[in-house]
């Protein structure tokens, strides 16, 4: 067999390799050629779906914390965690940008403003970070339910009222 390192389509030797196995299978029949193109298009591919949260990884590492059992003191160490880690000046940034208020809910989703959107560095902004937990929850209760795995009483639903 021949090794992996000829495979690589990172190299000229690994390409021309390439090339040349499609040119000779379809020299032999024409479908051997398009099968010898879709391997080669599998063999680069290195997809790996995962879970998005979405959640920034300063922002989760302040939301872990709500998970205390003293939940007014964490809430406050979380939101001056949040605050010491995203906020310069008076401005709420955002990988070294600042952000407007337009954008807070895109940039940071695991905030939830107890009024009108604000910034977050105001000290009279009053606002509160959703842990990723309390998220999770939420969205699975919003997925669909199939309703195969409902119980119907059939003689009751087509009883008259």
């Amino acid at each position: 067999m021949l090794g992996l390192g000829l495979f690589d389509f990172k190299t000229v030797l690994g390409k021309l390799l390439c090339i040349v196995l499609i040119i000779v299978a379809t020299h032999y029949h024409v479908l051997a050629g398009v099968l010898v193109v879709l391997v080669v298009i599998s063999m680069g591919q290195s997809v790996i779906e995962g879970m998005n949260t979405g959640v920034h990884n300063s922002s989760k590492d302040s939301t872990d914390s709500t998970d205390s059992t003293d939940s007014t003191d964490s809430t406050e160490s979380t939101i001056s965690l949040f605050k010491k880690n995203n906020c310069k000046d008076g401005k709420l940034m955002k990988d070294g940008k600042p952000i407007s208020n337009d954008l807070i809910k895109d940039s940071f989703p695991n905030i939830k403003f107890s009024g009108d959107t604000c910034n977050p560095c105001d000290n009279d902004c009053q606002f509160e970070i959703v842990s990723s937990a309390e998220r999770l929850t939420t969205e699975k209760n919003l997925e669909s339910v199939d309703s195969n795995t409902i119980p119907v009483n059939r003689e009751q639903s087509i009883k008259k009222q």
